[in-house]
């Protein structure tokens, strides 16, 4: 399932690199808190981000339940052009998967 999230993601040449920002928008469940019911909410989490540069795969980030919710993340790609595309896709524990996508400016 492909989740329509307002996840954003920014890219910029700055002196000769990439400079990425990326801010997802996801609850990042731990399983162990609790709701208004006293009940346990179930784990719902980011595994996997991986992100490319045109057609090459430049990150790949892991994740765990220790990651905030609405995670950012920021850094930087050695090179690049104006106007190369940045692709992020992420999945999470349950198998929704989200895609966000830029070009450098």
């Amino acid at each position: 399932m492909t989740v329509n999230a307002k996840d954003r993601i920014r890219a910029k040449l700055l002196e000769g690199q990439t400079v990425v920002r990326i801010l997802l928008a996801h609850p990042m469940h731990t399983g162990r808190g609790k709701n208004e019911q006293d009940e346990l909410v179930p784990a719902e989490f980011i595994q996997d981000i991986r992100c490319w540069r045109n057609k090459e795969e430049v990150l790949t980030i892991k994740c765990g339940t220790a990651t905030s919710r609405n995670p950012y993340f920021a850094f930087q790609l050695n090179g690049g052009e104006m106007g190369d595309v940045i692709r992020l896709r992420w999945v999470d524990n349950l198998g929704a998967k989200g895609v966000a996508e830029t070009k450098v400016v």
